[in-house]
């Protein structure tokens, strides 16, 4: 009897103890991203006002650059308005709906991928940090997009970072390793992509200008798979090249970019998926038009090819949403595939048809979007005083 109870007191002690260290460590963690949060100086709106920044030279002289450019190449390649609105007024509206849609559908896929690089560096329920719902993290997601389309820079990355401490109070430079690391992947997987696509609808037809394109785009990703080497094996010796004031910065920033890539095939797969919304995009405004012509698969992988470069060329941030450098890329890589009588015309149709959704709609829409969630903001903050 008197070891029967002996047992069930020493059974109560080690569960009471265990109880007491999750406890300590729940404690010791809360601690921890208090102090991570004092160390970084918060990012204001001012900051980040969108307003400045358009209005900011670098901002409107290269833009004014651009559609200069623009307006003498339509000028000299005689596109004819009414000939252009004819075509755009004939293609099909269920293949630009499904366009639309699969545009749209590319959001609700980064969220996912998201929340689990941000799982992936310790934002966790176990760690006491509770995530926004998927809905919030599209709206964030979507109110970066916008950023990036009015403005330069790729601001719009930290405006992510921005409105996730705003919401649940982390650490904005381990959310930008996060951004960054989602990056490199996209650009993996974009490859990946883009190379088959051009090996498959060009054949031996491989114009020197897009072979130095391709070149360029494998030293970028070779460049970011060296770097990510560097960190993981040097990251001590690289820390003590850098400031004692800023060295906490580049820790986190490492965990954020180094901690995200676990559970890679799920991150793989979504990756895929999202860019795979990018070329069927392009692919379903193409089939709209008749733009391209040709068996299924060259269709496919033509309009798959034009999307992703697309994508490249925005990435460039010479211009809000790549204005300028997107529009001349995309009539260079079309004339790649359709050189007919109203090739001008169609080809600047189709280009309208693309940036309808994914400019325009990205500034109509996302602009009330932004608007609503600051508004929001500013609410929740006056309650609060």
């Amino acid at each position: 009897m008197i070891t029967d109870n002996l047992r069930t007191s020493n059974v109560a002690d080690v569960d009471n103890y265990a109880e007491l260290a999750a406890i300590k460590q729940e404690e010791l963690l809360r601690q921890r991203t208090t102090e991570t949060l004092q160390e970084e100086p918060e990012v204001t709106r001012a900051q980040l006002a969108l307003g400045k920044r358009f209005l900011n030279w670098r901002t409107i002289v290269p833009l004014i650059i651009v559609l200069a450019a623009l307006v003498f190449f339509a000028q000299k390649t005689n596109i004819n308005p009414q000939k252009t609105w004819a075509a755009i007024r004939t293609a099909n509206i269920l293949f630009f709906l499904a366009a639309f849609a699969i545009y749209y559908l590319s959001f609700a896929i980064r969220a996912l991928r998201w929340r689990l690089l941000l799982e992936n560096v310790g934002f966790t329920q176990a760690n006491g940090i509770r995530l926004p719902k998927f809905w919030k993290l599209v709206e964030i997601i979507y109110i970066s997009f916008f950023a990036n389309s009015v403005v330069p820079a790729k601001l719009g990355d930290l405006y992510r970072a921005y409105l996730l401490r705003q919401e649940i109070g982390v650490s904005t430079t381990r959310s930008v390793g996060t951004v960054l690391a989602e990056r490199l992947l996209d650009l993996i997987v974009l490859l990946l992509m883009f190379i088959p696509a051009i090996i498959i609808s060009l054949h031996e037809h491989l114009p020197r200008q897009l072979q130095l394109g391709l070149e360029v785009t494998l030293a970028l990703v070779m460049t970011g798979i060296i770097v990510l080497f560097i960190l993981r094996v040097w990251r001590e010796s690289i820390a003590k090249l850098i400031p004692l004031r800023l060295r906490g910065y580049y820790y986190h920033l490492q965990e954020g970019i180094l901690g995200s890539f676990q559970r890679l095939p799920s991150l793989s797969a979504l990756t895929l998926g999202v860019w795979l919304c990018e070329g069927l995009r392009f692919y379903f405004i193409a089939l709209s038009l008749n733009l391209i012509v040709g068996n299924p698969i060259h269709v496919l992988t033509a309009a798959i090819f034009i999307g992703l470069g697309e994508a490249l060329l925005t990435a460039i941030p010479a211009t809000g949403g790549g204005v300028g450098l997107v529009e001349g890329g995309m009539v260079a890589m079309i004339a790649l595939f359709y050189q007919g009588v109203n090739a001008p015309n169609l080809t600047v149709a189709a280009i309208l048809l693309d940036r309808t959704i994914s400019l325009f709609s990205l500034i109509a829409i996302g602009s009330i979007v932004f608007f609503l969630a600051f508004g929001r903001q500013a609410a929740r903050g006056k309650r609060g005083k």
